[in-house]
């Protein structure tokens, strides 16, 4: 098991969404996010789902600066998705968790990182016996206007016979 990760603005909102940002460091033994992220999410989000959970001084000490991202990343990408493909491929073997369909595409198919999305963590969670259900809290997020796609929601739910 890999037991690093990078987290990305998506996957730290949405988990603050449903009260499980807790997860992070409890399937990962170093859960990093990067500084663009931690801006994106704690500073100009102030207010918003996920802002004061990463305020908080356990997660401030978890925000990390990573090598400038490659100019392909830059192009291809936004800012924070760029830093986490960047710092995850620098602290390699590291999971880069992204639920953005591109970034998790490139992240995986041109450099070769693992990869996970909110779906994916909610999974691993119900797995090792941390949440009880992954559905519920899947339409839970969609409710609260966090986009999931259909197929998402069958693929984690099937994964856990649910």
């Amino acid at each position: 098991m890999i037991e690093r990760a990078v987290v990305n603005s998506g996957p730290l909102v949405a988990l603050s969404l449903l009260g499980q940002l807790q997860l992070l460091p409890a399937l990962y033994a170093e859960c990093w996010v990067p500084q663009t992220v931690y801006n994106e999410v704690a500073v100009a989000g102030i207010g918003k789902p996920g802002a004061s959970s990463l305020q908080a001084a356990d997660w401030q000490a978890r925000v990390r600066s990573g090598p400038v991202p490659d100019p392909l990343l830059v192009m291809e990408l936004d800012a924070g998705e760029a830093e986490v493909i960047s710092l995850a491929r620098h602290l390699s073997p590291c999971m880069a968790i992204i639920d953005e369909r591109r970034g998790r595409r490139i992240a995986q198919q041109v450099y070769g990182l693992p990869v996970k999305g909110t779906a994916g963590i909610l999974v691993e969670a119900y797995r090792l016996g941390l949440i009880s259900a992954v559905r519920p809290r899947l339409l839970e997020l969609r409710a609260a206007g966090y986009f999931i796609a259909d197929s998402v929601i069958a693929a984690a739910s099937h994964a856990v016979g649910e």
